[in-house]
Order: structure tokens, then C-alpha cells, then sequence
């Protein structure tokens, strides 16, 4: 545990400034998009998504060139500060938090996918962040997992 924590002292220590900035914005939309899923009532968080910030998974090679660095770049932050930072937030969390931060940096397209399947007599759910026909801060091979149910959006105003 020591050692983890060292190597990660030290990576952070080299990491520049922007992507200091861009991990604390994430922290924060998470525990933003945390506060969220506590506090607003069952039904009131999610819609389902305008055709506009919707796409179908069939244009997923062509929307994969076309991701622009920043909107990866804010997914790696939100990955990092839930893996690293103050609390693990569940999927749905993630997936609000990334959804938000992307649209608010004025890129539309993204959508909040969620999926489900059985494993056994164990019913499973599973939520992640679909911009422009890519799956975003997930990887693919786990999404496939899951039947995507259609896509959703988080109510404005929040």
C-alpha cells in the first residue's frame, strides 16, 4: 500500500498545472453529481435523451477519430479522480459527473447510456457516457456486456 501510494505522490508531483486543474474540476463535478443522485427524487435525475445528444453505436468508428482531445482529456480526469480520489463513486455517479462536465465545456453529444443483464439469477446494471457514438472513461469490452437500454440525459437545470 506504501508503494502505491508513493508511485502515486510521485506522478502527481509531475503532473502540469492544466491537469492539476483539470482533476480538481472533476473531484468536484463527482462529488457534484453525487450529491445529485442522493438528493433528487426517484424519476428526477435522468431524461431520456433529445435526438441531438443520442447516437446510435453503429457510428462508433466514425465518432472515434473524431473525439476531440479535450473531451478525452476531461474523461481521464473524471477516470483518475474516481479511482484516486476522495470516495469510489458508483457508475451512475461517473456517468453524470463526465456527461455534465463534457456538455458544460460546450461540447454536445453525450448522453448517459445505461445497460442491463443477468449473470445467474442476478439481475446487474450498469451505467457509462456515450459522446458522439464513443464510449467514454469505460472500456468497451464491458459495455458489450450489457443490453443498452435507451439513451438518457441529466435534467437542466441542475
Amino acid at each position: 500500500m506504501r508503494r502505491l501510494n508513493r508511485a502515486l505522490l510521485r506522478k502527481l508531483t509531475k503532473l502540469p498545472a492544466s491537469e492539476w486543474l483539470e482533476l480538481l474540476r472533476a473531484q468536484a463535478a463527482l462529488l457534484h453529481a453525487q450529491l445529485l443522485v442522493w438528493t433528487r427524487a426517484r424519476g428526477r435525475l435522468m431524461a431520456p435523451a433529445t435526438r441531438s445528444s443520442a447516437r446510435d453505436r453503429g457510428t462508433e468508428e466514425l465518432g472515434r477519430a473524431a473525439v476531440q482531445p479535450v473531451v478525452r482529456r476531461i474523461a481521464l480526469a473524471v477516470e483518475r479522480a474516481a479511482e484516486y480520489g476522495l470516495f469510489r463513486p458508483t457508475c451512475l455517479v461517473r456517468a453524470v459527473a463526465l456527461q455534465r462536465m463534457v456538455t458544460a465545456r460546450g461540447f454536445p453529444g453525450s448522453s448517459v447510456r445505461v445497460g442491463i443483464r443477468w449473470r445467474g439469477r442476478q439481475f446487474m446494471a450498469h451505467a457509462w457516457v456515450d459522446y458522439e457514438g464513443v464510449v467514454l472513461a469505460d472500456p468497451d469490452w464491458h459495455v458489450r456486456n450489457y443490453e443498452q437500454l435507451p439513451g438518457m440525459e441529466v435534467k437542466l437545470p441542475l
